[in-house]
């Protein structure tokens, strides 16, 4: 396996791509997109572990990006990092698609997403109607929390809402450590749209207005959602299904992986990912999904 770094500019700064294959000239292109408090870490290690090198190992050319501001990518989110969700809608995803597709030489590619990464990824096939997706897979990706219990007050209304106002207001960013939900920040902007969508039963733009639940569902690729049976807030079965659904692609497959579906583990929002077994479990389902939309 190989893998190569690539840096795109953006107005406010440098993105970095992670590209991993075994051979170059594969037609199998997929791009992967992490989620909230994340970067792109959470698909690859340093020692060649994880989702990204699995798909390497079996055919399919993976770019891996880290967001603006996360992981590699130069600057850091601080007080004046202005970026937005509209921002990676509307621009950023549009040119990773645009540079992996003249990198690889090829038009049609898949994609794949983590948590929040999902739902910006379906904003973007919603509204661009992009007709050369392949297929989507995604961990854990849901746009609202339905669940009402203590667990969820406490980390969800209490500390990302409450708090998290508190600390985005306060230092003009939101501090994934401080909230202790993950090792990377997001800008100001972000946090407030991402809260409304979390937050409304609609589902649109505070941008532009453009209404997600009235684009058309004709050209949205084929779909896998899978969460772990041991999510119990951040990708919980019921909420991800919810956006299943409210998203509509035509043929859209649902799993949740656990011991009760004949998986080896319960697993929760961050090891459906990064645990050791999930190359001979779960990753073998999300390949077997691929293959079936990409043919050597």
């Amino acid at each position: 396996m190989q893998k190569e770094r690539i840096e795109i500019t953006f107005p406010i700064g440098t993105s970095v791509l992670h590209r991993f294959y075994s051979q170059k000239g594969t037609r199998k292109v997929i791009f992967l997109i992490h989620g909230y408090f994340e970067n792109g870490k959470i698909f690859y290690s340093d020692s060649g572990k994880g989702f990204a090198p699995f798909l390497a190992k079996n055919g399919y050319d993976v770019f891996v990006c880290d967001l603006l501001g996360k992981g590699e990518s130069t600057p850091k989110v601080s007080k004046d990092f202005l970026h937005s969700q509209y921002d990676i809608v509307t621009r950023d995803i549009p040119r990773y698609l645009q540079e992996i597709r003249k990198i690889a030489g090829v038009d049609n590619i898949n994609i794949g997403a983590h948590s929040w990464g999902g739902v910006v990824v379906n904003a973007y096939l919603l509204r661009s109607q992009d007709k050369n997706i392949n297929a989507f897979v995604s961990f854990g990706v849901k746009r609202r929390i339905s669940l009402n219990n203590p667990r969820k007050w406490i980390l969800i209304d209490l500390g990302w809402e409450f708090y998290g106002k508190y600390i985005a207001n306060k230092n003009g960013f939101l501090s994934g450590a401080k909230l202790k939900m993950g090792n990377e920040n997001e800008p100001k902007d972000y946090f407030f749209q991402t809260q409304k969508w979390v937050a409304s039963k609609e589902w649109k733009s505070e941008i532009d207005h453009f209404d997600y639940m009235l684009a058309k569902r004709s050209n949205l690729a084929p779909a896998l959602y899978i969460t772990g049976k041991g999510d119990k807030i951040l990708g919980h079965p019921k909420d991800v299904l919810n956006h299943a659904n409210e998203v509509g692609a035509s043929h859209t497959e649902f799993k949740i992986i656990g011991k009760q579906t004949k998986h080896l583990h319960d697993y929760d929002h961050i090891n459906l990912l990064t645990h050791k077994d999930a190359p001979k479990d779960h990753f073998l389902l999300v390949l077997d999904f691929l293959n079936r939309y990409n043919p050597s």
